[in-house]
This record gives C-alpha cells, sequence and structure tokens, in this order.
C-alpha cells in the first residue's frame, strides 16, 4: 500500500455575496429587485452585483441578463424591457460596502472551523472589466477536508452538509472538492456547467455517476429540503466532487477564466480561440511564458498540482461566548422568567471578562436559544448604537426582544455570543470625585430599547438624498447601530444609504422643516394678482395672505415617469403661520406641501 496521501480542497462559493449578505439582514427586500451599487470617480452609479428573489412571471418566459459593471441606467432599461416599467419603480438600491461583506465573510469562515481546522478566504479576483473598471470578487471559502472528511461520513456527506446547513440559515451556495485549491475552485464556480455537461452525456440528470467518497464524481439532483432555500439557485446543481487526479477530464471544458487569470490575458488567449482550459493545457508551456509571463504556467501549475498553492488559514476570533446546556429539555411555557435572566446575566459576564482586559465593549450580541435541530434553534440579536460593557443594559436588551419572540416548544441550552466588539471611549479622570458618568448618553440608551423592543426597521432617521423633487429628497433608514472610536457611522444593517451631498439649490433654508407625506389640496376662496391666493381655508380655519414669496419652480426629468410641474411660494398669514404652498401647473390647483414651525 501506497503511504502517499492526497490533498482534498473544498471551496464553498457565494454567488451574488454583495447582494445577498445585505439581503439576509433587510428580508423584507426580496420581494422588490435590488441593486448593489459602487460609485465611480464621475458619480456614476455602476452595478456590482443584483437579485430579485421572488420575481413574477413573465409571458415569454426571459431572464434578465444584467452583469457586473453594468451602469444603472442600462440595468434598470434591462429590468423595464423583461418586466415593464413598473419594476424600475420599485427598484430597492443599496450602496457598496466591501468591508462588511469581508467581516461577514470571515464570520462564515470562522463557523467553518468545525468542519476542519484549516478555512480560507477565497483569492480576490477580476471577474471582468467594464469601462476601465475592475470589478474584483471575493466569494468564497476553502477549507481544507483531506483528513476531516471522514468524521462526516465522506466528502459526499460532508458537501451535502454543509451546503444545505448554509440553506438553513438563508445562505445560498455551490460547493466542490478536488485536489487542489485551483481546480476546487474552478469546479465550485462551474457547477451547473458540468452538471449541464453530465446531462449531455448521460442523458439522466437525476442520475448518480457513483456513491463514494474520495475518488468518485458525484452529481445529485437538490432534495426537497434545500430546494425552497434555493431562490437562485433552485434550478441548479449545488455541488460537485471531482475524483482524485481527474481535474483535467473533468474541468477541461470548462472556460479559462475558471483559473483566476487576468482578463487581459483571458481576452487575448480568447482572439486566438483559446475558451477552454482543455485547448489551454495543450498549447506549449513555454510559448506560453513568453507570451504572457509566468503568471499563465503558473496558475496551470497549480490547477494540476505540480505547483504549491498554500492556503492561509484564518485566525480564530477573539470574541468570546458562552454557553449553558440543561440536563434536560425545558418546556418553553415551564420557563422562568427571574431563572432566564439570572442565567443570560452570568453568560454575558462570562463574554464581558475578556473585553474589558483590552477596553473594549460589546456593539453585537447573539442569543441561541438551542433545540434538537438546526432549523428549530430561536436567535434573539441585539445591535446597540455604541458599544458598551454594561452587562445590566445588554441583560435589558436582550429580555426586552425575549419578551416578543415566539419561543420553540422545548429548549436544550442557551448560548451566548458577542458577534463585535468595538473600543470604549476613554474619558480623562477629573481631580474631585464626581458621580459616575455613563458610558452610554441617555439617548443612546433610548435607542437601544426601542430597537430591541420594536425592531431595526421600526426606528428610523432622515436621511437627506440628492432630488429635486421634495417627497423624493429624503428616507427614513433604519438608525446605525454601531459608531466607531473615530466618529465615523459604520453600517450595522443593509438598507442604510451614503450620506448624499446635497446642495443648497436642492435643499436650503428656504424649504420648511415640517413636510406633509401628501401635498393637501387648498380650499382657495379668493385669487389676487397672477392668479396668487389671497384667503384660502385650512383645517377649518380661514387664512389671508398678508405677505407671499416666490415662485420657486420645480420640474422632474421627463425619464422619471409622469413629469411634475410646481411653482412653489412661502406664504405669512393673518394668524401668523408661514406655509409653503405650490400651483399644479398641469391642474392649476394649488396644494400645502410645509409649515414653517
Amino acid at each position: 500500500m501506497s503511504g502517499k496521501s492526497t490533498s482534498r480542497i473544498m471551496t464553498v462559493v457565494l454567488p451574488r455575496w454583495p447582494v445577498q449578505r445585505q439581503l439576509l439582514q433587510q428580508p423584507g427586500f426580496k420581494e422588490f429587485p435590488v441593486f448593489v451599487c459602487r460609485k465611480n470617480a464621475r458619480g456614476v452609479l455602476s452595478v456590482v452585483s443584483w437579485a430579485w428573489v421572488m420575481p413574477p412571471e413573465t409571458r415569454r418566459g426571459f431572464q434578465p441578463v444584467i452583469q457586473s459593471g453594468f451602469s444603472l441606467s442600462e440595468a434598470l432599461a434591462v429590468l423595464t424591457s423583461v418586466y415593464g416599467e413598473w419594476a424600475s419603480r420599485v427598484v430597492r438600491i443599496l450602496h457598496e460596502d466591501s468591508i462588511g461583506d469581508i467581516r461577514v465573510l470571515e464570520t462564515l469562515g470562522r463557523w467553518c472551523h468545525r468542519f476542519s481546522p484549516v478555512v480560507a478566504i477565497g483569492p480576490d479576483v477580476i471577474r471582468r472589466k467594464v469601462k476601465k473598471q475592475s470589478i474584483r470578487s471575493v466569494n468564497s471559502l476553502q477549507i481544507d477536508v483531506s483528513d476531516t472528511a471522514r468524521f462526516f461520513g465522506g466528502e459526499l456527506s460532508l458537501v451535502r452538509m454543509v451546503v444545505w446547513v448554509l440553506a438553513a440559515r438563508g445562505i445560498h451556495a455551490r460547493a466542490a472538492i478536488a485536489d487542489t485549491p485551483a481546480a476546487s475552485w474552478a469546479a465550485a464556480l462551474c457547477v451547473d456547467r458540468i452538471a449541464a455537461k453530465n446531462q449531455q452525456a448521460s442523458g439522466d440528470f437525476c442520475k448518480k455517476i457513483s456513491r463514494g467518497t474520495r475518488g468518485s464524481t458525484c452529481l445529485e439532483k437538490e432534495s426537497p429540503r434545500s430546494s425552497r432555500h434555493g431562490h437562485w439557485l433552485s434550478r441548479q446543481q449545488r455541488w460537485v466532487l471531482v475524483p482524485s487526479g481527474q481535474q483535467r477530464q473533468i474541468l477541461g471544458s470548462m472556460p479559462i477564466m475558471s483559473l483566476r487569470l487576468p482578463v487581459d490575458v483571458v481576452d487575448s488567449l480568447a482572439e486566438v480561440g483559446v475558451e477552454s482550459i482543455s485547448q489551454l493545457l495543450r498549447l506549449p508551456r513555454v510559448s506560453l511564458q513568453e507570451r504572457f509571463g509566468p503568471v499563465v504556467s503558473l496558475q496551470i501549475s497549480r490547477f494540476l498540482g505540480e505547483a504549491s498553492d498554500p492556503l492561509t488559514p484564518l485566525q480564530e476570533s477573539d470574541l468570546s461566548g458562552a454557553t449553558h446546556s440543561f440536563e434536560m429539555p425545558v418546556l418553553s411555557r415551564d420557563l422562568d422568567y427571574k431563572y432566564f435572566r439570572q442565567l443570560i446575566e452570568s453568560l454575558v459576564h462570562q463574554c464581558l471578562r475578556p473585553l474589558v482586559v483590552t477596553n473594549r465593549g460589546v456593539s453585537s450580541l447573539q442569543v441561541r436559544l438551542g433545540t434538537n435541530g438546526v432549523r428549530g434553534s430561536t436567535i434573539l440579536e441585539v445591535g446597540l448604537y455604541k458599544p458598551t460593557a454594561k452587562a445590566s443594559h445588554l441583560v435589558d436588551l436582550v429580555m426586552l426582544r425575549f419578551e416578543r419572540t415566539h419561543l420553540p416548544r422545548e429548549i436544550t441550552g442557551v448560548s451566548v455570543e458577542v458577534l463585535s466588539a468595538d473600543a470604549l471611549p476613554c474619558r480623562q479622570q477629573t481631580l474631585f470625585r464626581s458621580p459616575v458618568q455613563s458610558d452610554m448618553s441617555q439617548f443612546e440608551i433610548l435607542l437601544n430599547r426601542l430597537t430591541s423592543r420594536l425592531g431595526s426597521g421600526a426606528v428610523v432617521e432622515p436621511q437627506l438624498l440628492s432630488d429635486i423633487q421634495p417627497e423624493a429628497s429624503w428616507v427614513a433608514a433604519p438608525v446605525v447601530h454601531v459608531m466607531g472610536t473615530s466618529g465615523s457611522c459604520r453600517s450595522g444593517h443593509a438598507h442604510e444609504l451614503k450620506k448624499t451631498q446635497v446642495s443648497n439649490s436642492v435643499v436650503g433654508p428656504s424649504r420648511p422643516i415640517f413636510l406633509l407625506s401628501r401635498p393637501q389640496l387648498l380650499e382657495v376662496s379668493s385669487l389676487g394678482v397672477h392668479g396668487l391666493p389671497v384667503r384660502f381655508s385650512w383645517k377649518g380655519r380661514v387664512h389671508m395672505v398678508m405677505r407671499i414669496r416666490g415662485p420657486e419652480r420645480i420640474e422632474t426629468a421627463w425619464w422619471r415617469g409622469p413629469t411634475v410641474r410646481r411653482d412653489y411660494y412661502i406664504c405669512e398669514t393673518n394668524r401668523g403661520g408661514r406655509f409653503w404652498i405650490f400651483r399644479g401647473l398641469q391642474k392649476q390647483a394649488w396644494f400645502l406641501h410645509g409649515t414653517y414651525g
């Protein structure tokens, strides 16, 4: 028997990770088309990723083809051509948060340590260049399962377990296992292509090629359990096992982009007719190195296992956690409130001990009520406006969430985990004794309690947008949970929009502070010079116009739909009120839109 062991690498690819990550935090957006955009140097928004989890059915069954790098206007035009004009009106636009994407991906990688101690973030790959703009993608995890797959029933059981557990958590993934990281990454990226090739060769898409662990190819149809969470991949394969030493045969027909080659090299090879990996492997290595440098030959050697391609494992997180298991399952109706509060308080104290040493506080906390089974777990998440190390405040927030949460029938244990931590603000000590100041203001405590009681989507704040139409110049966005030590806000939610620099020409001192949600029709009983109102009624009172100033013409662009044409005036009445009124130029009617003080 040969003692030579072959390494086996599992790659987990998360398709459309930027939009998928933000949809996890805003599940209500699944009913709408969501675009994650990036602003270039000229201020033009380009699409990084997009998704529509629950789109309506089209008559012809067409699917919109929107690629990364499309401008937002081009993407909306494609969406309108497939679904109609109404689809562009319900679009939700989110700004790219690459740091948040990598941070959540690292958290997911540390969670994968239960499958192997060697887990690494996938490579940063340039997927394409559009108008000299590089669209990079970091959306994969690579796990060394050479010696750990046997503990989970073999490679097939392991890859199925990873995909299904992620699907149960609302994360849609594709996975593959091969001998090298490069081959594993290429297989996970092209799972659907491999499945289509197998379907064409065998004529039976649902047939297993073989049943084995290492050294077998497994292409299976999804189970109903995972298909419920499939959304974007419900009709595609989810995993593939590449037999040991057969990456050349299995992945030969895949495009050369899957070798992580630079975009300019891929374009140059495509011009001479080299589009698949098998075509590239037939070319002499020396000629490729003379023409494109060492990058092509190096990637080929890594793909075939001839050159080393070591993984850079993630370091263990220094964030703490605590768990308590019951000897017997406890019925939720028999759970004592005071006992549960004391239990949570003791677990929170255990989590705070390592943070206090480094002068850090909790910014986000997760409490999991464990049950028998993955799907039955109940999760209570608490996000804070500002980090705190006060255990009583954290326990109060958890209990507020606990009171409004539907508990499972049986609870087997309770675990508390710190999801994020930040440095606490430092204060200089005073010479004389003074009452101990809290690390949080009363306003911040109020925000935390309201968020825990009502939910993050119920506590909102107005954010200005650069729009000429008054009712579209602001949006109610969830309050930012975490404030860093530098004073800059970091996003704790998916719906946060970047604060737009609004010029004085859009929002100036002439605009009122209080705007009505909808302009209300005014009953004008008398008109004066130039058709301006002299007397009008509002809320059952008659107002005489003493002074009027204007007009301010507001007219929207034609590409936004029905044109809005208004003339706004500031008028003062005999009752001391100041109103912001306008005349609709289409209907020649007067409306009230806001008040001053």
